[in-house]
């Protein structure tokens, strides 16, 4: 069933995600035709559970999402895929990730989107530091995460929310794009369970690969940190760093990664040093300059896939 102003969240079904999802570790999945934000539902629901591990939520309709800084925005009924991944991190041995390595969840979910996009749609997108997915510069998808302590528990949960364009024709601002604008065409636009379905089971692999052993997957020379880094199309471009306190633009060289996901530079002057809160804006390189490492992987991703489905 297609979703209507009525009916937004018509297209998905909770029995059969949840049939889909329970292998990957998914304890619920709900689906709301309309709430005005997905992460304060979820995070209402495990206040009141003391924490689950893993559960969702997809909406056809989000009435008040916000993103990073409290921006707010608005997107038509029926047309994104917005919906959040409430979990509990703890290692294998049961005891809670390493406190650093927690703000990893929001680039291992800009990840999944990443993923599943390139695998259904065919899409060479990328992801921006610290927490959206870009095709061709332009934003795909943004992803926001919450942390939630309960009383008398040292293992915290996290609520970790995406919306990501699927089929709008039209964006209120030249900087945002639509798997339908970047398909070209709605039979290359895969359905929004599809994209949900296979956003959350990545999730769910990369959340238990790492959860095995946070240090190992996400400290230096780890696997997970690898794949990261080489969709990270934020790394060796030079950025305009909007800082909180300032009115005026820095510019630096985005080096790495540090331990707890964020971002290194050098600025101007040589000096490196670590942010993990502001905005980060990518300069745009000169007219025909080659494309960055992060581009190519996409594109190089995306043709072997397409080459895998001819052969």
């Amino acid at each position: 069933m297609d979703p209507t102003a009525l009916e937004p969240a018509a297209d998905f079904h909770a029995d059969q995600l949840q049939a889909e999802l329970t292998d990957s570790g998914f304890t619920s999945v709900t689906v709301l035709d309309q709430v005005e934000s997905t992460n304060v539902w979820l995070a209402d629901q495990v206040r009141q559970t003391g924490g689950t591990d893993l559960s969702a939520v997809v909406t056809g309709f989000q009435s008040a999402g916000k993103g990073r800084l409290d921006r707010h925005w608005f997107t038509p009924p029926g047309v994104a895929l917005t919906f959040s991944v409430a979990c509990t991190p703890r290692t294998a041995a049961g005891v809670p990730w390493p406190v650093e390595y927690v703000p990893w969840l929001t680039l291992l979910m800009a990840h999944s989107v990443t993923h599943a996009v390139r695998g259904t749609a065919r899409v060479p997108a990328v992801i921006k530091w610290p927490n959206d997915v870009l095709v061709d510069s332009r934003k795909l998808c943004g992803v926001l995460a919450t942390l939630i302590n309960h009383p008398g528990s040292s293992v915290p949960s996290a609520v970790v929310g995406a919306g990501l364009n699927v089929s709008q024709r039209h964006l209120p601002i030249p900087t945002a794009t639509s798997l339908r604008l970047e398909a070209g065409n709605d039979a290359a636009v895969p359905d929004r369970q599809t994209l949900l379905t296979e956003i959350l089971r990545e999730f769910a692999r990369c959340y238990h690969l790492v959860s095995q052993d946070p240090g190992a997957a996400l400290g230096p020379g780890g696997d997970m940190r690898a794949v990261l880094e080489s969709e990270l199309d934020t790394l060796g471009r030079r950025v305009a760093l909007h800082l909180p306190g300032s009115t005026v633009p820095e510019q630096a060289v985005a080096e790495g990664l540090g331990t707890s996901g964020e971002l290194i530079v050098r600025g101007d002057q040589g000096t490196a040093r670590a942010l993990s809160a502001g905005d980060v804006v990518h300069v745009r390189p000169a007219p025909g300059a080659a494309r960055t490492a992060a581009e190519q992987c996409a594109l190089d991703d995306v043709a072997r896939i397409t080459a895998g489905e001819r052969a």
